[in-house]
């Protein structure tokens, strides 16, 4: 492997792995024994083997192997803290943030971390020795490697550990490239400055301007600052490349596509049947409906033109409040003053940050030595501090160590003007071989155009004869290509822009000179003036057809097929096929090319024409051609005159195509190395294949009609890949497979039809992957156990097979992952213990697998040991053998009571999940799993007890206890220093916490919902980490019922208050009475108050204080009289049900309030500052007699504008709102822009009913949109708030235009309001309903209406008239009432 060109290591540092490691522990045992065999298998390993001749200082050729070192083995032994050297080894392998693999040799994982132990007196002599400031980083350090998954080494084999770290490194190697950290240098500053500029606590919407040079950084913050926030919005999207794709045919529609798509959570289908011109405008409006109601975080990056802007983000009104949206661009012209509240410059790094950026891409080190420093200094000058620059040029020179070459790199710099990127950049360009130009100009161009994958890549460059993966590994070394986490193609859009520009320069006039053409326009026009010659080399050209998707509208009514009759059916199955056709008939006319213009391009060795129709002779395709992509191909079958003689890959994916070519087209495609056939869905049959003996991959997936493969098939030696997945229909395989020698994968999952694999499968003796997951296959052939080298065997989904053959460990000794998941094989047998090799054994959902055999504990390779859902009783004593397992499953095991006391052998585990088991109690034992990061037991009824010895698990930061049946936590979980999230919910026995709780100073999420613990200790105000405590109970809501009386009363602590880090606070039904304390302020990071159904009479007035408050709810506090002044903060008041209450502070501080429930209020007599909540747009009243009049009065069109949802005591709805049933009419030129529904409802208290009790609404009204045939939609109204009395109440609902109710009206469609029959809650009776529908330019005008005649009066300025009046108007109505009656 030393001398292997493609390994990735070699190309960037010198050594793979630098041993560390204390001699006069190790030396003469793992370490040479780990040295040799890494060596053995080619790797590059620096060992230190002068350590005990070395003076004070660390030598500086050792410091130069770490730097120059991909990864870092560190063994960690009882001495390893007394060498200084040791330390500082340690401490500069931590600072390069590169792959750390500890070994813990001996030691135990949390005295590394904690400096305890064996390290405990060496720590402190180096403290009087060396000083604090020294020491401090070796501690670091040290913590840092503590706290990493390694290997735990007590006493057992020491070779299977060597095997372990090599197989770890080898497979570190093999990645593509090493798994380097990127070196963001400058960053973390900058990432603070543009989060504390958005200030993501204020509801306000903002929109940041990020500017700055290409190159600069701009898009890597965008995204640093997206991952930091993205979890604080449920609805985010970030958009890439806004400046290509906008201009590209649809670019713009594309972009705002797939900002609806991402902001609706994929619940909205793009505009269909507008016409292209008007589609950007239509988005608009769809765009303005998605983000009107929905705090959202959007990321434009490289913006170039307000225009851009005006159709994804137009206008800050259009946004709801706490939206935050960052716009990057290179022209700080295109962000609008009037639209971008903020600016940030990302500027170019200072010297020194600079040097440092360029010193790790050049040197692979933090600063240059001494030899390259006075140049690099100069070299760093020369490139202004652009990061891209200073990336691309260090890695040109990474593998040049003499310093003449530096010099001429120097000198090339020196002759480039000030800023100007491109040339930089194109000093690394020009220092590639021509083959590797030749591959980045392909990838540039064309193939990051795609979005192409990286394998799918290297199989076209292949195709073209170029080493394609050295290449590429050549690219990605000097920071020209990056390989994403989904392992697409990037480039970042300078170099793109470089590449392309060099094409370009080919021959600026005229495209049909150039190597390479990507532009749709200058391609169709090429074409339609056949101006192409012999310079073309690539062609790409993609007409994404847009498909005949359903509507959301359509969706419903063939939902709804089943329901209605034949004629219904009938009826939408035509309009479906009209819909079809015109489709098809507009695609075909808009996609249409000729092959002649082809003719004259006698290099094109790369073609897509996606989604097009080709007519004419195929004779004209140029015969070099390579790479052929043809989706959506309308052929039939190839013609007899398509003659690809050097045609290496042919993609016809997504086709309609039913045979491939005739007997003439099958001899000449001999070089044919990949054929892409998936989803070609009228795929009849595979032709014979015999005469292509250079084919590598086939891919067959989701060919339904497949139903037997080619027997030719069987004779392929050449091939590796064989993807048949999902082709249902396909019944058998080639009965001959002895031809397939090379194949490493073969793909048959969910051929569900397919009942057994050929008898001569042994004949694959290259196989690695083989994948018969969700087949009907009943049993496995013999001969499978020639397969040698198979590495992943999926039994999963096999519902036929039942048996395995006893010998099946014996002889697949290389496998490494078994699956034999939700099948129905009813025993593992003992052979299984031989498999040496195996990492992963997964049996989830083996229901009928009842024992675990003794040989499993032979598997010392296994790292993930998964059997939920089995029907295992007994784990055997031999599953402690297993020291190197990280991750155990036994979740739903319910006939699984314990755990063997040699679970102390899984020293390695991270994670133990014993989710629904029958287990009692855990042993002592369990303290043992010291690397143990994860324990999970979810719905354990039996468990009663915790032992003492679960404090031992240092590294434990998830502890996951639902639903179970302890009654204390033992006092040593104080000792869990990184507990980070403790979930007790549903311990219903759980009856008090632990005093030193407070200990647990990492803790952030404290979750104990509807346990018996009734008062918390006291030292818990000292949990200074806690931001989540959720501890809800149980409520009682009945009004005045004796349960509520019998509890006892509960007092927080005193300490309570110095929670100051905490956010959200749930703490419903802990009856706490009194007085809460004063000093509640200091919860000064409070967002979320819930103190439902408690006891208290009165808030502090320092409640106030807290100034980040957004939601405060105070449900069913049946004691509580009065509110104090509230936080402007405040975007949700929640006082229903509070009976007693009598008065609330004036409100009109609070700007942002958005829901205020006041339901059964009814000793509130009035609302002071109501008028000056414009944000408001719920507000539930229903029971509030005594204030409703009062309300009334202070609310204005600008509350009914804004308003979703109302409910306040009354009987009368606007005798203008159609009453029942309404029908919608298209208005030519005023689109509907919402819909408003009002019912007057009652109900009889006379007729019990619990639900009352948990429902917080009538659920029971319903609103229907009506076909002439079926029902499209049915929504439950929000109708909050279940009134205590038997009075009626009016409810008002408002929908906007983005709500189904609105957005899936057509013309003839009718609207109508409805009972649920039958109902959830007993006694609703809707006493009245109407309906009105809002066009646009009835409800916009904002001026005074003073004057206006009704007829010109907005639709919310006659609600407010409405309800203005409404008191005399229910006053008569009672009178009248009452007359009748008499």
């Amino acid at each position: 492997m030393a001398n292997d060109a493609t390994t990735p290591a070699s190309f960037r540092l010198r050594w793979d792995v630098f041993l560390s490691f204390r001699g006069e522990d190790t030396r003469d045992t793992i370490t040479r024994n780990l040295y040799n065999s890494l060596h053995d298998h080619g790797v590059r390993v620096f060992k230190d083997d002068y350590g005990l001749a070395r003076g004070d200082e660390i030598a500086p050729s050792l410091i130069d192997a770490i730097y120059d070192s991909a990864a870092s083995i560190i063994i960690l032994s009882p001495n390893y803290g007394s060498s200084r050297w040791c330390l500082e080894e340690l401490a500069k392998i931590c600072e390069l943030n590169r792959l750390i693999l500890p070994v813990f040799y001996k030691v135990d994982p949390s005295d590394v971390r904690r400096q305890q132990g064996p390290f405990k007196q060496d720590f402190e002599r180096h403290q009087d020795r060396f000083g604090e400031d020294t020491v401090s980083q070796w501690r670091k350090a040290m913590m840092k490697v503590g706290g990493i998954s390694g290997w735990v080494f007590n006493n057992s084999e020491e070779e299977q550990l060597v095997q372990l770290l090599v197989k770890r490194v080898l497979a570190e190697l093999s990645n593509t490239p090493m798994k380097v950290a990127a070196y963001n240098v400058g960053l973390d500053f900058r990432i603070k400055e543009v989060i504390r500029l958005l200030d993501v606590k204020s509801s306000n919407v903002l929109v940041l301007g990020l500017f700055g040079l290409g190159g600069i950084g701009k898009t890597t913050l965008a995204k640093a600052v997206y991952n930091k926030l993205v979890d604080q919005f449920e609805h985010r999207s970030f958009i890439s490349n806004v400046r290509e794709t906008s201009g590209q045919n649809d670019g713009l529609v594309s972009l705002q596509n797939k900002l609806i798509f991402d902001l609706s959570s994929g619940n909205k289908v793009p505009t269909e049947n507008v016409p292209t011109e008007n589609v950007v405008t239509a988005n608009i409006a769809e765009i303005k409906n998605v983000v009107r109601e929905r705090k959202v975080f959007v990321v434009l990056d490289d913006v170039d033109d307000p225009s851009q802007l005006n159709a994804l983000c137009g206008d800050k009104e259009w946004f709801s409040e706490g939206s935050r949206i960052i716009i990057t661009t290179r022209d700080r012209g295109a962000l609008p003053e009037h639209y971008v509240n903020q600016l940030y410059e990302v500027q170019k790094l200072d010297s020194s940050r600079a040097l440092q950026l360029f010193s790790y891409h050049a040197l692979g080190r933090e600063n240059p030595t001494d030899k390259f420093f006075k140049i690099s200094e100069q070299i760093v000058s020369l490139t202004g501090g652009l990061p891209l620059a200073l990336e691309v040029f260090g890695a040109f020179l990474f593998d040049k160590r003499r310093i003449t070459e530096w010099e001429d790199a120097l000198e090339k710099l020196r002759k480039i003007r000030p800023n100007n990127l491109q040339e930089v950049l194109k000093i690394s360009f020009d220092g590639l071989d021509q083959q590797d130009k030749c591959i980045f100009l392909d990838i540039a161009c064309l193939f990051v155009k795609m979005g192409m994958n990286k394998e799918d890549a290297i199989d076209i460059l292949k195709g073209c004869g170029f080493r394609a993966e050295i290449a590429i590994v050549v690219l990605m070394k000097k920071s020209l290509i990056k390989i994403t986490e989904d392992d697409t193609l990037w480039m970042h859009d300078q170099l793109r822009d470089m590449g392309r520009q060099i094409v370009q320069q080919e021959s600026l006039l005229d495209p049909g000179n150039r190597s390479r053409l990507w532009d749709r326009d200058e391609i169709m026009t090429m074409l339609k003036l056949r101006k192409g010659t012999r310079s073309i080399q690539g062609i790409v050209l993609d007409f994404k057809k847009e498909m005949v998707k359903e509507s959301s509208a359509e969706t419903s009514s063939r939902d709804n097929l089943q329901r209605s009759d034949l004629t219904s059916a009938i009826t939408y199955l035509k309009g479906r096929y009209k819909k079809c056709l015109q489709h098809r008939t507009r695609s075909e006319r808009e996609m249409i090319l000729h092959t002649k213009p082809f003719e004259s391009m006698v290099s094109l060795r790369l073609l897509q024409i996606n989604y097009t129709k080709l007519e004419g002779s195929f004779k004209f395709l140029p015969h070099e051609l390579k790479w052929l992509q043809w989706k959506d191909c309308k052929m039939k079958t190839l013609p007899s005159d398509f003659r690809p003689f050097q045609l290496a890959v042919l993609d016809l994916s997504e086709s309609g195509i039913e045979y491939l070519w005739g007997s003439h087209t099958n001899k000449v495609a001999k070089n044919l190395m990949v054929l892409n056939l998936r989803g070609c869905w009228n795929l009849a049959s595979i032709p014979d294949l015999s005469e292509h003996q250079k084919l590598e991959k086939l891919v067959l997936e989701r060919c339904c009609r497949l139903t037997k493969i080619h027997e030719s098939v069987g004779n392929l030696s050449s091939l590796l890949h064989l993807n048949l997945r999902d082709c249902r229909n396909l019944i058998e395989l080639p009965s001959d497979v002895s031809g397939l020698k090379h194949l490493e994968n073969l793909i048959l999952s969910d051929c569900s039809k397919l009942k057994e694999l050929p008898e001569d499968i042994c004949s694959m003796r290259s196989l690695k992957e083989l994948l018969v997951d969700g087949t009907a296959i009943e049993k496995l052939p013999q001969s499978i156990f020639h397969l040698v080298k198979l590495e992943k065997l999926n039994l999963g989904k096999c519902k036929s097979l039942k048996q395995l053959p006893n010998c099946i460990g014996t002889q697949l000794i290389a496998l490494k992952e078994l699956s034999f998941n939700y099948s129905a094989v009813e025993e593992l047998p003992d052979s299984v213990g031989h498999m040496g090799n195996l990492e992963k054994l997964s049996l989830i959902g083996c229901g009928s697998i009842t024992t675990i055999p003794d040989s499993i504990g032979h598997l010392k390779s296994l790292i993930e040991f998964l059997i939920d859902g089995t029907a295992v009783k007994n784990l055997p004593a031999s599953i402690g053998s297993l020291s190197y397992l990280k991750a155990f499953s036994v979740g739903r095991c319910q006939f699984l009571s314990e755990l063997p006391d040699s679970i102390e052998g899984l020293a390695s585990l991270v994670e133990l999940q014993l989710d629904g088991t029958s287990i009692r109690h855990l042993p002592d034992q369990i303290g043992g799993l010291k690397m143990l990061d994860k324990l999970v037991m979810r719905n354990c009824l039996s468990l009663k007890t915790l032992p003492d010895s679960i404090g031992s698990i240092l590294t434990l930061t998830t502890l996951n206890i639902v639903n179970a049946s302890i009654t204390r936590m033992p006092e040593s979980i104080g000792i869990l220093e990184n507990l980070v999230i403790l979930r007790l919910n549903e311990c219903k026995q759980l009856e008090k916490l632990p005093a030193s709780m407070g200990k647990l100073k990492s803790l952030v999420h404290l979750l104990m919902e509807e346990t018996a613990v009734t008062e918390l200790p006291e030292s818990f105000g000292m949990l200074s980490s806690l931001m989540v405590l959720k501890m809800k109970k149980p409520s009682v809501k009945a009004r005045n019922s004796s349960a509520r009386e019998k509890q006892k009363l509960t007092v927080l602590p005193t300490s309570f208050c110095n929670l100051s880090s905490l956010e959200e606070l749930d703490a419903q039904g802990w009856r706490i009475g009194g007085k809460i304390p004063d000093d509640f302020e200091k919860l000064s990071s409070l967002e979320i108050l819930n103190l439902g159904n408690n006891n208290f009479c009165n808030l502090p007035s320092s409640l106030r204080g807290l100034s980040h408050l957004k939601n405060l709810l105070l449900p069913y506090c049946q004691e509580l009289k009065s509110l104090p002044p509230l936080p402007s903060s405040l975007e949700e008041v929640n006082v229903a049900n509070c009976f007693a209450l009598e008065s609330i502070c004036d409100l009109s501080n609070l700007k942002s309030l958005k829901r205020l429930n006041l339901t059964n209020c009814e000793k509130l007599v009035d609302i002071s500052g109501l008028e000056s909540l414009k944000s408001l747009k719920w507000l539930y009243m229903s029971g509030c007699n005594a204030c409703s009049a009062a309300v009334k009065r202070r609310l204005s069109k600008v509350h009914f504008k804004n308003l979703r949802s109302l409910s306040m005591p009354g009987t009368e709805i606007p005798d203008w709102f159609s009453p029942d049933m309404v029908r919608f009419t298209e208005r030519r030129n005023h689109k509907i822009e919402g819909v408003i529904i009002g019912v007057v409802v009652s109900l009889n208290h006379q007729i019990p009913d619990e639900m009352r009790y948990e429902l917080p609404s009538i659920v029971d009204i319903q609103a229907k949109i009506l076909t002439p045939n079926t029902t499209l939609l049915n929504t439950a109204l929000d109708l909050q708030g279940v009134p205590e009395t038997d009075e009626c109440q009016v409810y008002l609902c408002r929908f906007p235009g983005f709500r189904p109710l609105v957005s899936m009206l057509k013309d003839g469609y009718t609207i109508q309001v409805t009972t649920r029959n039958p109902p959830f809650l007993k006694g609703i009776v809707m006493k009245k309903c109407g309906i009105y529908l809002v066009y646009e330019n009835e409800d916009d005008y904002d001026g005074d209406e003073e004057s206006l005649d009704v007829s010109q009066q907005s639709v919310s300025e006659k609600l407010a008239r409405f309800f203005s009046s409404f008191q005399e108007d229910e006053k008569k109505s009672v009178s009248e009432q009452r007359n009748k009656s008499s």
